[in-house]
């Protein structure tokens, strides 16, 4: 007679294996080449700085914005813009002013 494994048992077999998951992903990361931050030319900033001023919350944007190692976009609603803090919350990710690149407004 064959024994059948439950469910439970199969996925304590697999376990080990699962925790290596997050490992590689870190791994893949670090081997990665740190992109250098792009300093934006004064027209750039000043667009910027036009497009900042003129936003609302609730406003819907996509931000490219450097993270400390590389450039990463993001696209969502507007919850805050703290203009004496310089930065701005967008689902829940605070971005400084300083680490944007590019900043789209759709209407």
């Amino acid at each position: 007679m064959k024994h059948r494994m439950s469910r439970l048992q199969r996925a304590k077999q697999f376990m080990p294996f699962a925790a290596l998951k997050g490992f590689e992903t870190l791994l893949a990361a670090v081997a990665r080449p740190k992109e250098a931050r792009v300093e934006l030319s004064e027209d750039q900033i000043e667009e910027l700085n036009r497009t900042i001023q003129s936003l609302v919350e609730g406003d819907f944007v996509r931000v490219l914005y450097y993270t400390g190692h590389c450039y990463t976009e993001l696209v969502g609603s507007i919850e805050s813009v703290g203009k004496p803090i310089h930065s701005l919350s967008i689902e829940g990710m605070v971005i400084a002013f300083k680490d944007i690149k590019e900043l789209n407004l759709y209407e």
